[in-house]
């Protein structure tokens, strides 16, 4: 069996006296996708900010390809260039094209070539039937198709 791309074990967030999350264990295989799905306010947004290290839990382990991320070392920046998050609201730029939106991070975290990040760019589109859409901005696509675009 291969190494989970996600594996949390035991992990733990508090905020002040109140937990948050208590004892939440998973794996996520390769090729997946995996929801999360409970009441508002039962924790979700909370276990995907500690899983893009945007918040520091209390215990437990969280392992990215099988490298452990919650050690106090792990430098965040490497981390999320391997994470993404698609917040509720999307939060695409509406001064930006959709190839642009698409291509910031590539070039601007990881550092890739422009031509490169615009390749696998159209690439994703063509996957999400938005390829037409590549020179439009976020206003112009229904809420579905911007929610594709911050995927």
């Amino acid at each position: 069996m291969s190494t989970p791309v996600l594996k949390v074990e035991k992990l733990r967030k508090t905020f002040g006296d109140e937990v948050v999350l208590q004892d939440i264990s998973f794996t996520v295989p390769e090729h997946t996708a995996t929801v999360f799905i409970g009441a508002s306010g039962s924790g979700k947004s909370t276990l995907l900010r500690c899983i893009n290290l945007l918040d520091q839990i209390d215990d437990g382990v969280i392992k990215l390809d099988g490298e452990d991320i919650s050690k106090a070392d792990i430098n965040p920046d490497e981390v999320r260039k391997k994470l993404g998050m698609v917040f509720q609201s999307f939060n695409l730029f509406p001064h930006m094209t959709v190839l642009e939106n698409i291509t910031l991070a590539p070039t601007k975290v990881q550092g890739v070539a422009s031509e490169k990040a615009a390749e696998e760019a159209f690439e994703l589109l063509e996957r999400f039937g938005l390829r037409e859409k590549a020179g439009q901005y976020p206003d112009r696509l229904s809420g579905g198709q911007q929610q594709r675009v911050a995927i």
